[in-house]
């Protein structure tokens, strides 16, 4: 939550602890009545863009033979390592 501004942070908080003092309150039946007819929560995300970029074909082969080690497309894996960098970039690091 550190990308969060303070008084979103501090309102957040205090309506955690008050939800966890009013769950501490139910018995485990009535949690899982309640959980039960409860609607998932989903998170709306903007849509990824598509980025054209030209890549050595040396790297290209060997970020595809890492994607494939870890089981995940090559895209994917060039994303997390951007996005990993871009926050490194923004603490300092």
């Amino acid at each position: 939550m550190n990308k969060l501004p303070k008084n979103i942070k501090k309102t957040l908080i205090k309506e955690a602890q008050h939800w966890d003092s009013l769950v501490a309150k139910e018995t485990p039946e009535q949690l899982t009545q309640l959980m039960d007819q409860a609607e998932p929560f989903i998170a709306q995300r903007a849509a990824k863009q598509p980025v054209s970029l030209r890549v050595d074909p040396i790297d290209l082969s060997m970020a595809k033979r890492l994607a494939r080690r870890k089981g995940i497309p090559f895209s994917q894996l060039m994303a997390m390592w951007l996005h990993e960098r871009i926050e490194r970039e923004k603490a300092g690091v």
